[in-house]
C-alpha cells in the first residue's frame, strides 16, 4: 500500500493509494502522525509494507522520526474528533440488522471470505482489500461518508442529491467511546475505527436513524429491545448536505 500525504484535503483510499490531504499544508499536526503510525501498523499485521510519499522533506522527516519512535507518538491521548460515529446501509441490509439485532461485516452478514468479496467489487472506486470486508466500517457522526458509500451503487446525478430525489441509507449510530470499549475494535488510520466481524446492538446502539420513505417496511421487523432506539426523519426533498446535517442535529439533541 502506498499512503501519499498530499495538499488536497481529501482522504481517501483507491486502489492501493492512500490519499492523506493535510488541510493546514505543509503543517502535520500529532492526530495525522498517530493515523499514519496507526495505518502502518494495521497494514503490517496483514503482511502489507507501506511506502511512504510526499513531496515535501520537512513532512517526510517528520513522519520518519514519528515512525523510528511509534510507542511516544501513540502515548498522547488526543480528543475524539466527534461523539458519534456511525454505519449506513441500504434498506434490504438494514431489515436484517433491526430484525435480529447484530450489525454485521460484509464475511459474516454475506457468508463469503474476504477474497470473494474483494474480488466482487475490484471494479468499484475503493477496490478494498480482502481484509477490509472482515469489519464493520464507520466515519464520524457529521461526515457524509456514509451516505455516498450507500448511494455509490446507484450513482444518482449531482442534482438529485440537491434536489432530494435519492433514497439516502438507513444510519446506525454509536458513541465513540462506547466502541473503542467493544473486543474487536480496531484503528487502521483511515476509518475513525472499526469493528471485526460483529456488534450487538442491545449493548451498543445510541440510534438507529431511518429515511421516512422506510417507515413501513422497517418498524414491523425491529427487535423488541430496540425498538425504542429507531426513529425515523422525513428526508424527501432536501438535499444530501441538509439531510446530513438534519440527522446530526437529530443526534446531538437526543
Amino acid at each position: 500500500m502506498t499512503l501519499k500525504i498530499t495538499d488536497n484535503n481529501t482522504r481517501v483510499i483507491e486502489r492501493g493509494v492512500y490519499y492523506y490531504g493535510l488541510p493546514d499544508y505543509p503543517h502535520i499536526t500529532m492526530s495525522d502522525l498517530k493515523n499514519i503510525i496507526a495505518f502502518i501498523r494495521y497494514e503490517k499485521s496483514y503482511s502489507r509494507q507501506t511506502e511512504i510519499v510526499c513531496k515535501d522533506e520537512n513532512i517526510l522527516a517528520a513522519v520518519s522520526d514519528a515512525v523510528s519512535d511509534p510507542n511516544k507518538i501513540e502515548s498522547i491521548l488526543l480528543p475524539a474528533e466527534n461523539e458519534f460515529i456511525y454505519h449506513a446501509t441500504d434498506i434490504k441490509a438494514a431489515q436484517k440488522i433491526l430484525s435480529e439485532g447484530k450489525l454485521l461485516s460484509a464475511v459474516k452478514a454475506y457468508g463469503k471470505t474476504g477474497e470473494e468479496l474483494s474480488f466482487e467489487k475490484r471494479d468499484s472506486l475503493w477496490n478494498d482489500p480482502p481484509d477490509y470486508f472482515e469489519y464493520i466500517m464507520f466515519c464520524w457522526g457529521d461526515d457524509v461518508t456514509g451516505d455516498y458509500v450507500v448511494l455509490s451503487e446507484k450513482s444518482p446525478v449531482e442534482d438529485d442529491l440537491q434536489k432530494g430525489n435519492f433514497d439516502a441509507g438507513v444510519r446506525f449510530y454509536f458513541r465513540y467511546e462506547d466502541i473503542i470499549h467493544h473486543p474487536g475494535h480496531v484503528f487502521d488510520g483511515y476509518h475513525p475505527i472499526k469493528v471485526k466481524y460483529e456488534i450487538v446492538l442491545p449493548d451498543y446502539l445510541h440510534a438507529c436513524v431511518v429515511p421516512g420513505q422506510y417507515k413501513s417496511k422497517l418498524e414491523v421487523v425491529v427487535l423488541p429491545e430496540i425498538v425504542s432506539k429507531v426513529h425515523c426523519l422525513l428526508q424527501k426533498g432536501i438535499s444530501l448536505t441538509d439531510w446530513n446535517g438534519k440527522v446530526y442535529d437529530f443526534i446531538c439533541k437526543m
